[in-house]
């Protein structure tokens, strides 16, 4: 009990001397600022694009605008600047003491970053006439207007038109039908084959539903034979024609015979002599 009251004593007499110290010691002395450089450059950066990464010496100095000119040593310096869609720009640049360089970075639009779709997986993608890869496709495209043609076999083409502007995203999705290359005539014969199809099952149907309407354990009429109603049979009066006519044809063929022998015989008896 005793060795922690001594114990206690001790850190309060250790709290209180730290406390002393730094108050005796005042308030923490602030780093002096670095003089400026007398000789110190800037450098004015504009730029026509928004958004561009500028680069001082390989060192990402902020995205256009710029808020305020950059300080720089005098000696010689790099500028560098990309955006999206944008030619790159570089200048090798030579700051004097105290100058005030005022630069301009120019970039030239370049392309537009265009996604490719399409109803149908792996369709072909041709951009003006070249042929781009297959859907889902993402590409970068010139800056201007394009033709875009999405193809596959068993379908009609997809053709339309797309403007590319430098930097932005462009969306293009193509729809693609199957293909139908009939003629009238087999149009005609498709569509007779289907009229068939059609009757063949209504009159299965037909059937059906007599066979249906027939009472269990009724006897079912047999087929008709040709012999019922033999008189609608066409080759029944075929034979009956052919029959008629050689009735007819042979008396008459005899008839004609039996003439024309009288007419050749000479009967002597009924020869006159003259004086």
């Amino acid at each position: 009990m005793a060795f922690h009251r001594r114990l206690s004593f001790l850190l309060g007499w250790l709290l209180v001397l730290a406390w002393v110290a730094s108050a005796q010691a005042g308030p923490p002395k602030a780093r002096p600022k670095p003089k400026a450089n007398p000789n110190q450059a800037q450098l004015i950066i504009e730029c026509m694009e928004d958004g561009a990464k500028v680069y001082l010496d390989k060192k990402l100095l902020g995205k256009t605008p710029l808020p305020a000119p950059v300080p720089v040593r005098p000696g010689k310096h790099k500028i560098e600047a990309s955006k999206p869609g944008f030619t790159s720009f570089e200048l090798d640049v030579v700051v004097k003491a105290r100058q005030k360089l005022p630069l301009t970075i120019e970039l030239m639009p370049y392309s537009g970053l265009v996604k490719f779709s399409c109803n149908v997986a792996s369709a072909e993608v041709y951009v003006d006439g070249k042929m781009f890869g297959a859907t889902p496709l993402i590409k970068d495209v010139m800056v201007g207007n394009h033709k875009v043609v999405m193809i596959k076999e068993g379908y009609n083409d997809f053709a339309t038109e797309v403007t590319v502007q430098a930097g932005q995203k462009h969306f293009v999705e193509g729809v693609l039908t199957p293909f139908e290359d009939f003629s009238d005539d087999v149009k005609a014969m498709a569509k007779a084959a289907k009229e068939k199809a059609e009757q063949d099952r209504l009159a299965a149907e037909k059937l059906q539903a007599e066979a249906a309407a027939i009472p269990p354990g009724s006897a079912v009429p047999p087929p008709a034979s040709w012999t019922d109603e033999w008189y609608k049979e066409w080759w029944i009066w075929a034979i009956a024609g052919a029959v008629v006519v050689t009735a007819v044809a042979v008396p008459v063929a005899l008839t004609s015979g039996g003439e024309q022998d009288g007419l050749g015989r000479h009967d002597p008896a009924a020869t006159v002599t003259l004086p």
